[in-house]
């Protein structure tokens, strides 16, 4: 395997370092890339707009769970990759130009691609001591998430959420 092969020439803490630059460089080209059109494919769905911030935290919690030895994580045994599809989803729904759609579908068929092959590998989860403490841990974080998300998505997507 690549990873392998990439951890045993680099070492571990080069090869994080290596895959967290590509990884950021990623984002930072889609963030820089993207550039929103009017060509609209579908009409925008109101009703989740007005229930995205809620839908978004729980997305956001999720992801933030999947870091942690939580019993969120216990009980959704892939949070990393629901969270995603939540986002995703939800994006999709409110933003029906193509540029987006190309850009969020991407990031759902990669989700649920994710889940699929992490349960066909019968990959089992780590047995871990889930700690209440770190749910509500969790939970504040993803509180912090949503609200920065909402108040600065300007400065992260060039687009405005008012």
């Amino acid at each position: 395997k690549l990873k392998e092969i990439l951890k045993g020439k680099l070492g571990e803490g080069p090869y994080m370092g290596l895959f967290s630059f590509i990884s950021l460089t990623g984002i930072l080209l889609i963030v820089f890339g993207y550039e929103s059109n009017s060509n609209f494919i579908y009409s925008i769905n109101r009703t989740a707009l007005v229930y995205s911030k809620y839908i978004m935290f729980l997305s956001l919690t999720f992801i933030v769970a999947s870091t942690l030895p939580t019993y969120i994580k216990k009980i959704i045994r892939h949070p990393m990759s629901l969270g995603i599809a939540i986002w995703s989803c939800f994006h999709l729904l409110t933003n029906p130009d193509v540029s987006s759609i190309i850009l969020f579908s991407s990031f759902l068929i990669y989700s649920i691609l994710s889940l699929i092959i992490a349960e066909l590998r019968n990959s089992g989860i780590k047995e871990s001591s889930p700690k209440i403490i770190l749910d509500v841990l969790t939970i504040l974080l993803g509180v912090i998430l949503t609200f920065f998300s909402y108040n600065f998505h300007w400065y992260l997507s060039g687009v405005n959420l008012s």
